[in-house]
């Protein structure tokens, strides 16, 4: 019963975020290039080895390229403890093989990790190269990674919503009465918002 609830309530969310991302993305007053822009940088930023950043600097970027924000804050919660792991060994692999750096996971290694130098300033400069040995793959794996997702969402993006946009409104921007239509985001997902009907107090008027 217990998990019957759970399962439901999460698909409440889940619902309920999507439909808010949706509207809110498609409906929104900046044009298809800000929001395909900031849809981008956050998807690069996404990749690189920056977590507990990732917000902040999609917000800063979106900033300083005039991109949109709000869509950038969403994408780069895609990177969480759920998917940092496939997402950046991927990134470590395609670096490792790219720089051709040791691999972590070999024996030797964490052999070599086991017996540092004597003497502070060699141990110093053991450690540091071992903490280069991960975050160089790490760093050149995600930057590849993410100029190519964020190049192909850029893209995406850019086209499926001047697409929408020009079948819906005939133009790229929406209409000023549009934004009635948009839902709220509801922070109680036992119901889906509607927008108020209105009909009833112009009536009254």
């Amino acid at each position: 019963m217990f998990r019957r609830h759970v399962q439901a309530r999460a698909r409440l969310y889940q619902r309920n975020l999507r439909r808010f991302l949706f509207h809110n993305l498609l409906h929104t007053d900046d044009p298809p290039h800000k929001l395909a822009l900031g849809a981008a940088i956050a998807m690069f930023i996404m990749f690189t080895p920056t977590i507990g950043f990732q917000m902040v600097l999609a917000v800063f970027f979106s900033w300083l390229f005039r991109a949109n924000k709000t869509v950038g804050i969403a994408i780069v919660w895609i990177s969480n403890p759920a998917t940092i792991v496939p997402i950046f060994y991927s990134t470590y692999l395609i670096g490792r093989v790219i720089l051709n750096s040791p691999d972590v996971a070999d024996a030797e290694w964490w052999r070599q990790l086991s017996a540092p130098p004597p003497g502070w300033w060699p141990l110093v400069e053991f450690y540091w190269s071992k903490l280069v040995q991960i975050a160089a793959p790490l760093w050149v794996g995600g930057a590849i990674v993410g100029c190519v997702t964020g190049y192909a969402t850029y893209y995406v993006s850019y086209h499926s919503i001047r697409t929408w946009r020009l079948r819906r409104w005939g133009q790229l921007m929406p209409p000023k009465n549009s934004k009635s239509s948009i839902p709220t985001w509801d922070p109680h997902p036992s119901r889906i918002y509607q927008p108020e009907d209105n009909s009833d107090k112009d009536d009254a008027a």
